[in-house]
């Protein structure tokens, strides 16, 4: 892949566009739908970019189950939460479908960052919303109701104009939520019942979301 190619990706990155990185030493990787994917290659620590493709991000939990926490889409990147620690990813990365990524070694970047502070501000202010993040998600694992969990979550999916896609499968979305695939159909056909919601064509469409709040609080 061309040099203008790798750059273009990275220039439209959130994170590391319009800081002049250097595309010498970045590389492309192709990797398939299902691979699982680390922030080490070959014994060097990397930093990855999405150029095509998505990516979901699992924790495993003690018995072994896997929680969806995220999706990364293109323009993301994957191993920046744990850029100045020798730790590895405490999550598990999988391709949802087959994806296009730019690797990039953390040296690279962190050189780049004590040179520039704007970056390293960004960088700074990218953690900051991971954190966020991930305390909510800590807040909305711990909920003992999977009435609440699900409700939550369907007001948190944002831009989808009061319905939720078919890119997510029942399984997925069980496992995000944290409940069982039965319990999770359960809430659908309350929720349904209750005249809250409706499921078209693989699809959760939010019929009264004022109501569907008021259940948070119940």
């Amino acid at each position: 892949m061309r040099v203008e190619e790798i750059k273009a990706a990275v220039e439209a990155s959130p994170l590391l566009g319009g800081c002049n990185l250097p595309a010498s030493g970045m590389q492309v990787k192709y990797c398939h739908k299902g691979q699982i994917v680390s922030d080490r290659q070959k014994n060097e620590e990397i930093l990855g970019l999405i150029m095509d493709g998505s990516m979901d991000v699992y924790s495993i939990a003690l018995d072994g189950r896997e929680i969806l926490l995220s999706q990364l889409e293109k323009g993301d990147c994957f191993g920046v939460i744990n850029l100045l620690t020798k730790t590895e990813l405490p999550t598990v990365l999988r391709c949802r479908t087959d994806t296009t990524l730019v690797i990039i070694p953390k040296c690279q970047l962190l050189s780049a960052m004590e040179k520039n502070s704007e970056l390293a501000l960004r960088y700074a202010g990218f953690c900051n919303k991971k954190m966020q993040f991930l305390i909510r998600r800590i807040e909305f694992l711990t909920m003992q109701s999977g009435k609440k969990k699900l409700v939550q979550y369907l007001l948190e999916v944002p831009g989808k104009g009061g319905r939720f896609g078919k890119n997510v499968s029942r399984d997925e979305l069980a496992s995000i939520l944290g409940i069982s695939r039965a319990s999770l159909f359960r809430e659908l056909a309350g929720l349904t019942k209750q005249g809250l919601i409706a499921l078209r064509d693989g699809e959760i469409y939010l019929l009264k979301p004022d109501e569907l709040e008021e259940i948070l609080y119940a």
